[in-house]
């Protein structure tokens, strides 16, 4: 893990995810959950294979993370783990849990989750267990979706809409069309300079 544990309790964002690549809504919604959620920290934690996506990230593990890397830099609440990309086979929610809760024994978990992600929690894998190990710390809401776990899901109290994707970038490179305003300058330059997207 990126930080050792603290003395007194942490509140600890996990904020999972391909960021393929990481955009400034991603940063956006992170710190806001920080904010709103009274959260010591952000842990972001790139998925080797999301379970819940079909077929493997456009850029390599290494790429991704060099993207994080960048886009993190100088942000001493945004801490950055590999967890997920160091064990083999789909990127479990249970299991990254529980590796963050041997590091961090005596923090509170809040698991950061969008309504679309919310609406199919019970198709998660062992998410009955997963419920025990994490809060469930929603960003964006749908109020549906709050009635049907109540108890176990916390909404920011000025939940942000956020309009970008990573899919909008990957097009916006395919197509030669800037993504400046879209992505840090730092994590823009790499994907010019590496020539990602572009295929």
């Amino acid at each position: 893990m990126a930080k050792t544990a603290r003395q007194k309790p942490l509140r600890l964002g996990i904020y999972g995810g391909t960021f393929d690549p990481i955009h400034c809504g991603h940063l956006l919604l992170a710190r806001d959950a920080m904010e709103q959620g009274r959260l010591d920290a952000v842990l972001f934690v790139p998925c080797a294979q999301s379970p819940h996506k079909r077929g493997k990230p456009h850029t390599s593990d290494l790429q991704r993370l060099f993207m994080l890397r960048a886009a993190l830099k100088g942000e001493e609440r945004f801490w950055l783990t590999r967890c997920e990309l160091e064990r083999p086979g789909p990127s479990f929610a249970i299991d990254t849990a529980r590796e963050i809760h041997v590091a961090f024994p005596k923090a509170a978990l809040f698991w950061l989750i969008g309504a679309d992600q919310l609406a199919r929690l019970s198709e998660w894998a062992h998410w009955e267990e997963l419920k025990k190990e994490v809060k469930f710390l929603l960003l964006q809401r749908g109020e549906e979706t709050l009635k049907d776990h109540a108890g176990l899901v916390l909404s920011l109290p000025r939940p942000r809409r956020i309009d970008i994707s990573a899919t909008e970038i990957r097009h916006r490179v395919k197509s030669r069309l800037p993504i400046d305003h879209l992505v840090p300058a730092s994590v823009a330059a790499y994907i010019k300079r590496q020539g990602l997207y572009l295929s």
